[in-house]
């Protein structure tokens, strides 16, 4: 009977020793799972820490460079502002010392006219007045025949040089008077033939006229410096809308690169060309230019004049 009970309590104390053991890992894995928790939110914590520093930090250096791209855009449209003010008055001088331009040109054509060729009329009728008054001199005959041919080119050549400075036909008449005399003189002055075709009766402002025809003489300068060209077309047309006048040479061309300067606004492109768009942009007209190896078509374009 004592060996019975005996044995029954030693079951009961084994099993209550692996109860006991089993309590203790539990215990321990439950220690060790709360440490690992606690390690782990002390992880989390510094990260979300560093998190919210890194955030921070960005905030922080996307407020800086946001006010450093303010800045910088705010001095940019500065200088675009202050750049295009130049331009401006850059283009407003220009166009003013075109103008003062023509009008030097209308009074130095009027005095080389009015006194220059007054002048050597004068002397014309003196070597006359002379000539008679030594006619019984033979050997002075061809002396006074000489001097009165040098006084004869001497008045052409003032009056030519008067007339290209600004013809007063384009006072008088207009464009295509002053245009049709230009190109019959270029003709007699030039190998190159310019074939001209204007629409008759027409009458322009005088401030289109006067930049028409430095469009023409602009043009057929080019030509005959770097053209090339045996003719040249030039064409005026006159529209409910738009008054055109192209200039057609059939030379070497122009390069794409110097083309592609032309039709740019670069400084670099003549003063010839720059003064041509001045004029017309002063206008709201545009010039154009297309060239290749055919030749080169520059076509001034403004608006009619009632249009603007």
């Amino acid at each position: 009977m004592v060996d019975f009970m005996d044995a029954d309590f030693l079951d009961d104390v084994n099993s209550d020793d692996r109860l006991y053991t089993e309590l203790s890992r539990v215990n321990n894995e439950l220690i060790n799972a709360q440490r690992e928790v606690v390690q782990r939110n002390v992880r989390l914590e510094r990260a979300e820490k560093a998190l919210r520093k890194a955030q921070d930090d960005l905030e922080r250096q996307v407020r800086e460079r946001t006010s450093e791209l303010e800045n910088t855009l705010s001095a940019f449209r500065e200088e675009v502002s202050v750049h295009r003010k130049t331009e401006e008055k850059l283009r407003e001088l220009s166009l003013s010392v075109l103008r003062i331009q023509d009008e030097e040109r209308r009074r130095v054509a009027r005095d080389l006219h009015d006194t220059v060729g007054q002048t050597l009329t004068a002397l014309k009728i003196t070597l006359s007045t002379l000539e008679n008054a030594v006619a019984r001199y033979p050997q002075a005959a061809d002396f006074f025949t000489d001097l009165n041919g040098l006084a004869d080119q001497a008045l052409r050549e003032i009056r030519t040089t008067s007339y290209l400075l600004h013809p007063p036909l384009l006072d008088e008449a207009g464009f295509a008077a002053a245009a049709a005399w230009y190109v019959d003189g270029f003709n007699k002055r030039s190998p190159i033939r310019v074939r001209l075709q204007l629409p008759e009766g027409i009458r322009l402002p005088g401030s289109v006229e006067i930049v028409l025809f430095r469009v023409l003489q602009e043009s057929l300068t080019n030509i005959t410096k770097h053209a090339g060209s045996a003719t040249v077309d030039v064409l005026l047309q006159v529209d409910q809308t738009v008054i055109s006048l192209s200039v057609r040479d059939y030379g070497k061309g122009i390069s794409a690169e110097r083309l592609a300067k032309m039709k740019g606004s670069g400084s670099d492109v003549g003063v010839g060309i720059a003064g041509m768009r001045e004029r017309l942009k002063e206008l709201g007209g545009r010039l154009e230019i297309e060239s290749d190896s055919t030749g080169t078509m520059l076509k001034a374009s403004v608006p009619f004049p009632d249009l603007v």
